[in-house]
């Protein structure tokens, strides 16, 4: 879809007021999903827009301000009591209803796909006639797995296939290829809790699984049906939701930004600050699908005496994959585990390396992390999957690497360790080609078109 002139919509002057949800914010989270929005909300101030944030939180109400923009945070299990009574459903105000009333916004954008912040919260929000939009910062609101990688191995088009996902989906689940696609040619069942007592909790998923695929799919027309518009951060999340016959003009392309922070610092030194040797960093959670141990697995097929750091930051909660990085780094020296990076540290942490290795195992809408080198003139190691591969250029300012193969990750490496002049040549290139001004400009565009289209609620001055 092509968006009109950014004075579209609503009257002249008048500002515009959104409401922004998310299932996680800060400070308890620091995602991208939440550096995108805390980013967005500061960004569309110039655009006459003011802002509120509300997120999901596991603990209780409360409110704040964070980056000069207010917070409320809301109970993931809140109960949803009707605050006032009437005959009328759609005159009756949930909790979470009265929370985004209570901002009064004329939009409503919705950043997540969780428990906390997703399809029960934009129907709550289209009985109030609130117009919704929906980022797709991930990609579960596609993918049973939540990877987009068919069977694990290649990139999924993205069409919810009730039979091909059961089968992907019970491949993750551990049964044997002949089983998944036994499984995935039983009928469609929805188990109910007298079949739950006879069989066991995980028999019984793997049992629902064609059902849980026809469920995605539903729930998948419901958020077109229901938001005004869904935002793809990349191009291959617009493809597969045309995959599943989502109309074109739902759909808005417009990708990530690295912080406004990284305008301000200067490109690194092509020559790496004299080191001896080349600084490889990792940033991001320590689980399977970052694919941190793509990394250390390469690293083992190279000489022990290659000039090369390994730095990896970032934690997670799979304790078995944790225990096998730690194991790794006792045994080479070479490989050093920072922990957590605090956000605000992120700038000096990528500073201070020559090369930034994303080796994810799953199709990425961003990441912003990618935006953040290219900004800072790193280039980058990537796995060739979803948003990566739409950012790095092969041989021009990076490298593009299977997700599956450690050895050509292994050749990348003894490249950049003994090659510091084409370390040098890949910088040089990575430069910045997208600001969050550019995205606040398109979402400000966006949320006047769609006012504009609403000439009803723009004369009520919601």
């Amino acid at each position: 879809m092509t968006l009109p002139a950014a004075s579209a919509g609503g009257r002249p002057g008048r500002r515009l007021r959104v409401v922004h949800c998310v299932g996680f914010y800060f400070p308890d989270s620091t995602g991208g999903t939440e550096v995108y929005v805390r980013d967005l909300v500061t960004a569309l101030s110039a655009h006459a827009i003011d802002n509120t944030i509300i997120a999901a939180t596991d603990g209780a109400y409360d409110r704040y301000t964070w980056n000069g923009v207010e917070v409320v945070r809301y109970p993931i299990d809140a109960p949803e009591i009707q605050k006032v009574r009437d005959r009328s459903v759609r005159k009756r105000r949930t909790m979470f209803q009265e929370l985004v009333e209570s901002a009064r916004p004329d939009l409503f954008h919705l950043h997540s796909w969780t428990s906390g912040a997703g399809l029960r919260h934009l129907r709550q929000v289209a009985r109030m006639d609130i117009p919704s939009v929906v980022t797709m910062h991930v990609p579960s609101p596609i993918c049973m797995r939540g990877t987009m990688l068919l069977n694990d191995e290649k990139p999924c088009d993205g069409l919810i296939d009730d039979r091909r996902c059961a089968e992907c989906w019970a491949l993750d689940r551990g049964l044997p290829a002949p089983a998944a696609y036994l499984l995935s040619r039983l009928p469609r069942w929805d188990v109910s809790d007298s079949v739950i007592s006879r069989v066991s909790q995980r028999a019984a998923t793997l049992l629902s699984a064609r059902a849980a695929a026809a469920t995605k799919a539903r729930q998948l027309r419901s958020m077109a049906t229901l938001s005004e518009r869904i935002v793809a951060p990349s191009e291959w999340v617009r493809a597969a939701l045309a995959e599943n016959a989502i109309p074109p003009e739902k759909i808005v392309v417009s990708g990530q930004s690295a912080s406004a922070e990284f305008s301000d610092r200067k490109q690194r030194p092509l020559e790496g600050a004299g080191r001896r040797e080349i600084v490889i960093g990792f940033l991001g959670r320590l689980e399977r699908y970052k694919g941190a141990d793509m990394l250390v697995r390469a690293l083992e097929l190279l000489p022990a005496d290659l000039p090369v750091q390994l730095r990896i930051a970032g934690i997670g909660q799979d304790a078995r994959f944790a225990k096998r990085m730690e194991r790794a780094a006792q045994k080479d020296t070479r490989i050093q585990l920072m922990g957590l990076v605090k956000h605000e540290k992120v700038p000096e942490f990528l500073a201070d390396i020559d090369v930034l290795a994303v080796p994810s195992r799953y199709m990425e809408t961003g990441p912003i992390v990618v935006q953040e080198a290219r900004a800072l003139g790193i280039p980058v190691m990537g796995a060739d999957l979803g948003g990566i591969s739409e950012r790095v250029h092969h041989g021009v300012d990076g490298w593009l690497l299977p997700f599956d193969d450690p050895r050509p990750w292994a050749e990348a490496i003894r490249v950049a360790a003994t090659d510091r002049a084409e370390v040098a040549r890949l910088s040089g290139n990575m430069r910045r080609t997208r600001s969050i001004d550019d995205v606040a400009d398109d979402m400000a565009t966006l949320y006047r078109d769609i006012m504009a289209n609403r000439p009803a609620l723009a004369e009520l001055g919601r």
